[in-house]
């Protein structure tokens, strides 16, 4: 962990802090607004860690029992004995003792926080105090003020939060297109007269719906929040310069509980052709790393600059990324070479590998039904394979005393691994490295890769470099021509073929000449050949396979500044309303079902997320806790009984009818609101910790 990283876990700690002192100071100085005694403003729950009072001052623990004494001790000398001094009587002592009534604290729980003021208690319902300056005493008017005050502040440290980024100026990720993912709904996009045009690599998306996409992030958080049969209205500014609106239906790209809908660009803002300004500094140790990664994802690093493509110059890196994605797609597999200069000025050639990006959905990749074998991409330095296994390595056979695979798809792998490590049994594998295989023995999967799920912590990718089915899809024109698993495809229309990038090309002009004859020879060594007749979904697919890449580069940012002061506040202002409106539209698809209850975070996913996002700077410090003071905003006045939403509500409810509901009602509801947040926040938590550990 380096300075830069515990630098920003201290600032991190210090801001949450802060969101929760601002919260509360809302309600304390509503509270001395309205004359009310607040006996205890404190920071977190629990015991006191320290604390300050006017008069004694910094205590380790609580000074309560101190100031307790001092004021006992003079009305029993001033007014005689009495266990039950008046409201007037201990003011006059504290004023006489020059005391404050004031406990200002710092709880050992940093979860938090309260105002406790005299004649308020959330767990006692319709507590009362005589004395005058009791939060009961007040009016509703004022009940009211006091009980809001919290969540108006988070507002307001919100949008100060925002606006002094956006005065500063803030670096974003550009909402520019960096993938297009096949057969996803930026695939399946249509103008306005139904016609399908796709989203382009470079295409920048303007607006969602009328909605104002400043950055990547927004696209992405937008799509999450549609209807699941909502569609949008994209305003696309496409690299020519010219604007155009393009209809879509966002989808799930996997139909799990924990999924957004999405609109299938990718997972990131579009790349300039340089290296990330910075990485971890092991992976400069080229002997360790050639063990985890693979060389692809090393070949550029920071303060790299590719020059040219395959021959072609990049004269502007940070512009020039459609350029070389449009050359990686015609590459059709081959390798393609970089020009790259480094820091120093030196130029190198990089060769770099390009494979094919899986399709949306659940459907796999797969040529006419032939879905590739499985190929290692990454090993986890935690993994019990490392050292051994390595990337690039094909997985051809894996056998237990019980049951011997090959060739297996990644679905099947993980299963294969999951249940081996689950009976603490060691597995054998064969894997094709280079043009040689190699035997490992003795392999336990007992790494936990997913919550209930073991394995060997190897990252899977396809092994498109050579035409071996692992499986065929049933009801395919390769199943119905009578090719099985294990199949090597040897050539389509009497042309030769080596990998399914030669598959992809050959069946594509098959699709021209009508005529797709394969040959194949299957896991006996016999040959076969057919005649193949592709659905018009088959073809489409093959059309629609796209080709990607595993280098590091760096994401191309934009500066959204505010030219004045003005402009910085209103843009403040609506980042505010945005996120306000986002978590109540979120809560609501929860109870639709279109997301799930999954996808919640509870503290330690917060935090978690916190370190990874400051990581990327002050400013995203900044954003990130501004975000939090707003989302803190809506939790809190939803009306749950305990939480300031849910204490309104029963304000409102006594000025209706005239009266407070009956202590007993009071006291149910909020023991029901007290354990149903009790419960959310260790589902969360569990959830939290799941994710973070992978239990």
């Amino acid at each position: 962990m380096d300075l830069f990283t515990i630098w920003s876990f201290i600032l991190l700690v210090f801001g949450f802090g802060f969101v929760v002192f601002f919260h509360e100071l809302g309600h304390f100085l509503a509270a001395k607004w309205a004359h009310v005694k607040v006996e205890q403003f404190a920071v977190g729950f629990g015991q006191a860690l320290f604390s300050w009072r006017k008069g004694i001052g910094v205590r380790f623990g609580s000074t309560a029992k101190e100031a307790e004494t001092r004021i006992h001790d003079y009305i029993n000398q001033k007014y005689g004995k009495t266990d039950n001094p008046s409201g007037r009587q201990v003011r006059e002592a504290e004023e006489d003792l020059a005391l404050g009534e004031t406990e200002y604290r710092i709880n050992w729980i940093p979860l938090g926080g309260y105002v406790k003021m005299l004649g308020q208690d959330d767990l006692k319902a319709n507590a009362e105090q005589d004395d005058p300056r009791a939060y009961n005493k007040k009016s509703i008017g004022a009940r009211m003020v006091i009980v809001s005050a919290g969540v108006v502040m988070n507002i307001i440290l919100a949008a100060i939060g925002f606006m002094a980024i956006f005065l500063v100026g803030f670096d974003v990720p550009a909402p520019v297109v960096g993938a297009v993912v096949p057969l996803s709904p930026a695939q399946l996009t249509t103008d306005d007269q139904g016609n399908t045009q796709p989203l382009r690599v470079g295409d920048e998306i303007l607006s969602i719906n009328g909605t104002r996409t400043h950055d990547f992030t927004k696209i992405f958080l937008s799509a999450a929040l549609l209807g699941s049969h909502e569609s949008a209205t994209l305003e696309v500014k496409h690299p020519d310069g010219s604007i155009q609106q393009l209809h879509i239906q966002p989808r799930k790209d996997r139909q799990i509980a924990t999924q957004f809908l999405e609109l299938g660009i990718g997972r990131e803002s579009i790349r300039e052709l340089r290296g990330m300004k910075r990485w971890n500094e092991q992976l400069d140790d080229d002997a360790r790393m050639n063990e985890i990664l693979p060389p692809d994802m090393r070949a550029i690093r920071p303060g790299d600059v590719i020059t040219a493509v395959n021959g072609q110059a990049i004269t502007d890196p940070d512009q020039q990324y459609p350029l070389f994605d449009q050359i990686l797609q015609q590459s059709q597999g081959q390798p393609v070479t970089l020009e790259v200069r480094d820091s120093q000025g030196v130029q190198r050639s990089v060769q770099i590998q390009p494979q094919f990006m899986p399709p949306f959905g659940q459907e796999p990749l797969n040529f006419l039904g032939l879905v590739p074998r499985t190929r290692i991409s990454t090993v986890s330095e935690s993994s019990p394979a490392l050292g051994k296994l390595l990337p690039g390595d094909v997985i051809l056979k894996l056998a237990t005393p019980d049951q011997t695979i090959a060739d297996p798809t990644a679905a099947d792998l993980m299963k294969y691994l999951s249940q081996a490590g689950s009976q603490g049994q060691a597995i054998d594998m064969i894997v094709l490295r280079g043009a040689d295989t190699v035997t490992f023995d003795g392999l336990t999967p007992n790494l936990k890769v997913a919550p209930g799920q073991y394995g060997l912590g190897i990252g899977l990718m396809y092994d498109d470099l050579h035409a071996v089915a692992a499986s065929v899809l049933e009801d395919s024109a390769a199943s119905r021509a009578g090719i099985g698993a294990l199949a090597r495809i040897t050539a389509i229309n009497d042309q030769p073929v080596a990998s399914w990038f030669d598959v992809r090309r050959l069946v594509l002009q098959g699709q021209k000449t009508g005529k797709l004859e394969v040959a194949w020879v299957n896991e006996e060594g016999a040959a076969s050949q057919a005649e193949l007749v592709p659905t018009a979904g088959e073809y489409e697919l093959a059309s629609s396979l796209l080709l990607t890449h595993n280098l590091q580069l760096a994401e191309r940012q934009i500066l959204r500044q505010a030219s004045n002061p003005l402009q910085a506040a209103w843009w403040g202002v609506t980042e505010t309303r945005d996120f306000i409106v986002q978590f109540y539209v979120t809560i609501r698809r929860m109870f639709s079902g279109d997301i799930s209850p999954r996808n919640m975070m509870g503290p330690v996913g917060i935090f978690h997320a916190g370190t990874k996002i400051t990581e990327r700077g002050y400013d995203w410090l900044v954003w990130f806790l501004a975000m939090i003071s707003a989302n803190l905003a809506v939790v809190n006045f939803l009306p749950i009984p305990i939480v300031d939403g849910g204490l309104f509500t029963f304000l409102i409810l006594e000025k209706i009818q005239g009266k407070p509901l009956s202590a007993r009602t009071q006291s149910i509801v909020q023991f029901v609101g007290l354990a149903l947040l009790l419960g959310i926040f260790l589902l969360v938590t569990y959830q939290d910790i799941t994710r973070l550990f992978q239990i």
